[in-house]
């Protein structure tokens, strides 16, 4: 991994499990939480590719988990936010070129991923009534972490264009 990688996962991880922890409405059918970290996972994918998007949105993610009082979650979130991380990184650079809606759009196909990978884990360890419940939480999280990140994207890519020359 490069430097400027480096120093960019070292800023994007932090920032995951901050924006994570700041806000927590907690779901006690799931015992998981809402919360804004999504947008930054979203971010890190769009800003510096699915490497640093996998890795900022897992461990950052994970972190926040941990930190909070919920570690029976940290290996699903390193699983889910990673992929999401990973997934928008990948789509937005795909397609980002051609068109920045498609581009977008990235982050929603992650969020999706995020959110099947939950719904999964919890209709395995909660049930289907429980599983239902946090789905419409995770789908509000996916959907406004792509309107957050896109926002703050659409501000912060003229200043990375020339910090990335």
């Amino acid at each position: 991994m490069k430097a400027k990688s480096v120093a960019f996962l070292s800023i994007m991880t932090p920032l995951v499990t901050v924006m994570t922890i700041i806000v927590r409405v907690p779901i006690p059918a799931t015992q998981g939480y809402f919360n804004f970290g999504d947008a930054m996972v979203i971010l890190a994918g769009i800003m510096f590719g699915p490497q640093i998007g996998f890795l900022a949105g897992g461990i950052g993610s994970s972190l926040a988990d941990i930190i909070s009082g919920y570690p029976h979650y940290a290996p699903i979130t390193l699983l889910a936010k990673g992929g999401e991380g990973a997934i928008v990184g990948t789509l937005f650079k795909r397609f980002s070129q051609s068109s920045k809606t498609l581009g977008y759009i990235s982050g929603l196909v992650g969020g999706t991923f995020m959110i099947i990978t939950y719904f999964v884990f919890e209709l395995s360890f909660f049930g289907l009534g429980a599983a239902l419940i946090e789905m419409p939480w995770n789908i509000l999280q996916c959907t406004l972490g792509t309107v957050i990140a896109y926002m703050v994207h659409l501000i912060l890519e003229p200043t990375l264009l020339k910090i990335l020359r």
